[in-house]
């Protein structure tokens, strides 16, 4: 049976991590809210119609009966029965640890363009935007290298866990020197392209 991942049609964000070990992975699924009647789909199991515990807000994924939602959850179900995360539990939990912190990263770039209200334009609040910037710069900029490490040991002999041994999907979202860590290293990649974009907000 196909997985079948829920998330917004034409945005990457959040939804593109669960795509990416998918796809490495060579697994069936269906990114449903890409077909004929797929948002009506996704508002009915968003609305507790589908059973279960209604996922609070895409993406999601459905295996069978079972929903999880929230990316970093969605990848931990998925690593082991993909192949993509380590055998052991402390593994496991060291991958997942890893992901949260890009989650949390990944929010704190988005933030920088969006401090006041999400819905916002950037437009709309660019003086409050290069305060916010600037204090993500100077403030979580060194976090960056631990995450390089982290994700590093992951696809070491010590952890190797989220890809096939090689560069391909690494290579695939242009992340510099990359290497086999296929869900952790293109979130990376993003939380780096934020943070280049938050260095604009300063410019």
């Amino acid at each position: 049976m196909a997985y079948e991942l829920y998330y917004w049609p034409g945005i990457q964000g959040r939804g593109e991590f669960v795509r990416l070990a998918l796809e490495e992975a060579g697994a069936e699924y269906v990114d449903v809210v890409r077909t004929r009647g797929g948002m009506a789909a996704m508002a009915a199991l968003m609305d507790g119609k589908g059973g279960g515990h209604p996922p609070f807000a895409p993406p999601f994924l459905k295996d069978g009966d079972l929903v999880v939602g929230q990316t970093a959850a969605i990848l931990f179900y998925l690593g082991p029965r993909l192949g993509l995360a380590p055998a052991d539990e402390a593994g496991r939990l060291w991958v997942h640890q890893i992901q949260l912190t890009i989650a949390d990263l990944v929010a704190e770039a988005h933030d920088t363009h969006h401090p006041i209200d999400a819905d916002l334009y950037y437009e709309d609040q660019k003086p409050e935007a290069a305060w916010r910037a600037r204090g993500f710069r100077e403030n979580q900029n060194p976090r960056l290298p631990g995450l390089v490490r982290a994700a590093a040991d992951v696809q070491s002999g010590r952890q190797r866990s989220l890809g096939r041994g090689g560069a391909d999907l690494c290579r695939s979202v242009a992340v510099p020197g990359g290497g086999g860590a296929a869900i952790c290293l293109p979130a990376f990649h993003r939380a780096c392209l934020a943070l280049h974009a938050a260095r604009g907000c300063l410019a």
